[in-house]
């Protein structure tokens, strides 16, 4: 799969922005945090402005439009044993991180949940997304089934309950194969195994398939990757109200474009990452992000307090 293949590294169609923080990131801020003022001011400037961000302290939230509050920057567990999943998660967790991806391709489900069990933090405070893969089913009744089955292996896997999200890892081939699939999740949140329903790597005619909208579609995006196409595919995505989550956004970045936000970064004392993530998420994106540094879990969630300006904006939609 994209996320763990490549993983070494509204209500509205404009989504609105809150910002949501626990008690516990603002006790552990002293032991993870540096300069990490983005944990306990959230400095949003224009994005503010534009997108309704509540201007409290912590990480920004996308309202998203089945009503969940969805944090803005993820961790997505790569392909690794349980027990380092579990160690992983637990630092993701110290580091501020209350959004999790845990797709089934990782297959180390068991040990992210063990971690969030384990570590203190109510499961309110934590948002879990499990994935279901069943794009090889064809047909109506096979894809059905087969998403059915997996929703539940998911549930069964986590050990945490009723999850927050469950994405389809890629669509069928075909549109009954589709509609299939998406019976079989909104059969899961029928039988309260989860609660908000995405998609991965869904074009915008794929998309229009679905009886409903999901509410995240997650897309490989990222500064300089296919600009002109991405474009278009966001605009397509808000226009309908679905969230875009950029996959491996770190991966999907040239030499070229890295040099360029490097570049934009020495005025702001932030690292070319910092700049990339920042890019994506002033474009109205959520990200989840693969790490097994300390050092780099907190570099990528201390993009909350500064702005990129227009100028700069401008100048890195340019490269690619």
């Amino acid at each position: 799969k994209h996320k763990v293949s490549a993983m070494v590294s509204s209500r509205r169609p404009l989504v609105a922005l809150v910002v949501v923080h626990s008690a516990l990131a603002l006790s552990q801020e002293r032991h993870c945090v540096d300069r990490r003022a983005a944990l306990g001011v959230a400095a949003l400037g224009p994005v503010r402005e534009a997108m309704g961000v509540v201007p409290q302290g912590g990480v920004p939230a996308a309202v998203l439009n089945d009503g969940l509050s969805f944090p803005l920057v993820s961790f997505g567990l790569q392909i690794y044993d349980d027990e380092r999943a579990r160690r992983l998660t637990l630092t993701a967790l110290e580091c501020g991180y209350r959004n999790f991806f845990a797709s089934v391709l990782a297959g180390n489900q068991r040990g992210f949940g063990k971690a969030i069990r384990e570590s203190g933090i109510p499961r309110s405070e934590i948002f879990v997304c499990g994935s279901v893969l069943s794009n090889r089913a064809r047909g109506t009744d096979a894809a059905f089934s087969l998403t059915r089955r997996g929703c539940e292996e998911n549930v069964a896997s986590l050990g945490l309950g009723e999850l927050d999200m469950l994405m389809l890892d890629y669509p069928g081939p075909d549109a009954d194969s589709i509609r299939g699939q998406w019976a079989g999740l909104e059969d899961a949140r029928a039988r309260g195994l989860v609660r908000s329903l995405a998609v991965s790597n869904f074009s915008p005619a794929q998309l229009d398939l679905l009886p409903a909208r999901p509410s995240v579609n997650q897309l490989p995006y990222g500064v300089g990757y296919k600009s002109l196409a991405n474009r278009a595919l966001l605009a397509a995505n808000a226009k309908r109200g679905v969230l875009v989550q950029a996959w491996s956004p770190l991966r999907v970045v040239s030499p070229g474009a890295k040099a360029e936000c490097a570049a934009v970064g020495a005025a702001y004392g932030k690292s070319a990452a910092q700049v990339a993530l920042k890019w994506i998420i002033q474009h109205g994106c959520a990200a989840t992000l693969q790490s097994t540094s300390k050092s780099h879990f907190l570099e990528d969630i201390d993009i909350f307090d500064f702005e990129l300006s227009e100028a700069d904006m401008a100048r890195l939609d340019a490269v690619g």
